[in-house]
């Protein structure tokens, strides 16, 4: 059996939607299937932009429901035909209205509670996965999946945790139904990035989640492989576009995904590593292509380094002082502070003197954890024993590979290019895996 999830950027359009439909017949016609998929591309921004005008008491919020509702209908009208739609617009017009009403109760409230997103945000995958199943439903039997009723998660909405043990076991339950109750066995197309809590409050898993969701489903059923169906012809070896890497393990997939590799949602690859399932990403647009293989035993010739990837729009902050010399328990207090305001650390380097903590943060974050550092060691900073610093607009360059490990040279090249370039250095980070080498330098270089 196959997972197979396809983007919003493979749905964009009528168009693209037949061809993702050609795909899933094809793969079908070889082994068994389950699809996932992301809202249309676009959709969710959409939604979410009608839930902040509503907020607001905007009544632009009902011009801009109305364009989803028009993108809806005319995809049904264009996929299906008038005289073959009927029975699927009633279904797709019935939680239109729904959408309305939420949105009409925001108004109402005069604030979007995260609760609130969370099921505004749903429908986009809920409508794209109606109308997906339908249209495929004319050539093979397939059926609407809605993720709610298998994938529980905890109530931190907007970015719910997975609760795994009861998740796997009610999908389990609920495919094995499925596919006991209907012959010929059909294809369930699966709502991606959403699920809900115990008591049924609707939750998504993060943006780009149908990826995990994908993975999530995938380690429950035991699936052979689990193919991610994007925009480019696989994993590429910088940005921008350089080369199609063919195979790459676990490890360095979720290195360049958490360093900025747009191709997978980093918790994606976590159920699937726990499981062995290999991973395939492939171009819907060019679906001959050979794609990528992400296993346990991913290799690459000689080639040490597989990749190199970055992450900007983050700020450096660094902590120094003589009197955090030899003091133990200064870095727990740190990032004690950080972790009590729910802010991540993206990279952290510390001098061997204890001298000086530096670490690297969103944008988004740098006054919430500047705050979260002054009130921490504010003692010290009053009698001048430490100081903060903050440096803003910097950008993480990582450089990837398995086999990096032992060889020495790698990272004399990585920085005499960048000084050979006249590029500064604010920061460097090494894990003791030597699997990535990563440095921090001022974004406009």
């Amino acid at each position: 059996m196959k997972v197979l999830k396809f983007g919003g950027s493979s749905l964009a359009t009528s168009g693209r939607i037949r061809d993702v439909a050609k795909i899933v017949l094809k793969e079908a016609r070889r082994d068994p299937v389950i699809v996932v998929v992301s809202a249309f591309q676009g959709v969710t921004n959409q939604l979410l932009e009608c839930a902040r005008l509503a907020a607001k008491a905007n009544r632009r919020y009902e011009t801009a429901w109305r364009k989803v509702v028009h993108r809806h209908r005319s995809v049904i009208e264009d996929l299906l035909g008038k005289r073959h739609s009927a029975r699927l617009r009633s279904q797709v017009d019935t939680l239109l209205n729904e959408l309305h009403e939420v949105l009409h109760g925001i108004q109402l409230l005069g604030h979007g509670p995260p609760r609130a997103l969370d099921l505004v945000a749903s429908f986009g995958e809920r409508l794209s996965a109606l109308i997906i199943s339908a249209h495929l439903n004319r050539s093979h039997p397939a059926r609407f999946a809605d993720a709610r009723q298998f994938i529980v998660t905890d109530d931190q909405f907007m970015s719910a945790n997975v609760i795994f043990g009861k998740t796997n076991r009610m999908a389990r339950r609920y495919f094995a139904e499925l596919f006991r109750s209907n012959r010929p066995r059909p294809i369930p197309v699966v709502t991606g990035f959403i699920g809900s809590t115990s008591d049924g409050q609707t939750t998504t898993i993060g943006r780009n989640g149908s990826d995990y969701t994908a993975a999530i489903l995938g380690a429950a059923l035991g699936a052979e492989i689990i193919e991610i169906w994007t925009d480019v012809d696989g994993v590429l070896s910088a940005d921008p576009n350089v080369v199609v890497l063919p195979q790459m393990t676990y490890e360095e997939a979720m290195e360049l995904s958490y360093f900025g590799a747009k191709v997978l949602h980093p918790a994606s690859i976590a159920p699937a590593v726990a499981r062995g399932i290999p991973l395939l990403v492939k171009n819907t647009f060019r679906p001959e292509a050979p794609g990528t293989l992400i296993s346990c035993g991913g290799k690459n010739g000689d080639q040490l380094a597989r990749g190199i990837t970055s992450i900007a729009g983050l700020t450096l902050l660094t902590l120094r002082g003589l009197s955090m010399v030899g003091v133990p328990g200064n870095a727990e207090r740190l990032f004690r502070a950080l972790a009590s305001r729910g802010i991540n650390v993206i990279l952290i380097s510390q001098a061997s003197s204890e001298h000086t903590i530096c670490f690297a943060i969103r944008d988004t974050d740098a006054a919430a954890a500047n705050a979260a550092v002054r009130q921490e060691f504010r003692l010290e900073l009053h009698h001048r024993l430490t100081s903060l610093d903050e440096k803003s607009n910097q950008t993480i360059i990582a450089v990837v590979g398995d086999q990096m490990k032992g060889h020495p040279g790698i990272s004399g090249k990585m920085f005499g290019a960048l000084g050979r370039h006249n590029i500064n250095i604010s920061a460097i980070a090494q894990g003791a895996s030597e699997r990535n080498i990563s440095c921090v330098i001022d974004t406009p270089q």
